[in-house]
């Protein structure tokens, strides 16, 4: 049953953006999706795996969604108009250089780790760096109630106290404890984190981050 007038919006409807779907779905919240430029079968995948979700063109997804997830390969997103997105982005993209090379969007800078890519053009859009660092299959496998044992943590970096707090909230609807942190912390997310990849609950996670680098100097 829906709990909450938000709209999630996710930008992709591979692996990854269909088994955030699912877990959007199962939190009780309206999913609309769009998928990249020229994608086959996008009819079929989404009646197939997302049945209860609303199939919707990049346009009607920017003016719908409350939070948007960008959950396709970083170049992909050179042929879409960020610039249209409203309210809160969740950047669950990471930079695979050795497969997507280091293309992005006009005026980003793909070298940047965390959230800083995005800036530039983006000023508008809170930017919150999370649901990047876990498979897609852990993602699905992993998700679990709130206070359940074992629950696993997700890392939520960003700059904007109310957007780390709605997308905090999200995190824990979908199914894992948020560990929230500073833009200035966002790179520890990524590809070669300390946590990228690995099952951690709570306390571990706040240990992996601890034992970690000092942090970076931000945007």
């Amino acid at each position: 049953m829906k709990t909450t007038a938000t709209t999630i919006g996710i930008v992709g409807v591979g692996k990854l953006g269909t088994a955030l779907g699912r877990l959007v779905i199962d939190a009780g919240c309206e999913l609309v999706l769009a998928g990249r430029p020229g994608q086959p079968m996008l009819d079929l995948i989404v009646s197939s795996l997302l049945p209860e979700a609303q199939l919707v063109d990049f346009a009607e997804l920017a003016a719908r969604a409350d939070i948007t997830i960008l959950a396709v390969p970083r170049p992909a997103l050179a042929g879409l108009d960020l610039a249209a997105l409203r309210g809160i982005v969740i950047d669950a993209t990471n930079a695979w250089e050795a497969t997507d090379g280091i293309a992005a969007p006009a005026g980003a800078e793909p070298q940047l780790s965390g959230t800083c890519w995005l800036a530039g053009d983006l000023l508008h859009l809170a930017v919150v760096r999370t649901l990047n660092h876990a498979a897609y299959t852990d993602l699905a496998a992993d998700a679990r109630p709130a206070g359940a044992p074992g629950r696993r943590a997700l890392g939520v970096a960003g700059d904007d106290p109310a957007a780390l707090e709605a997308v905090a909230a999200l995190v824990d609807r979908l199914g894992f404890d948020p560990v929230v942190l500073g833009p200035d912390r966002a790179h520890l997310l990524d590809v070669d984190g300390p946590v990228f990849g690995r099952r951690l609950e709570r306390a571990e996670f706040e240990s992996a981050l601890a034992d970690a680098s000092a942090p970076a100097s931000g945007c």
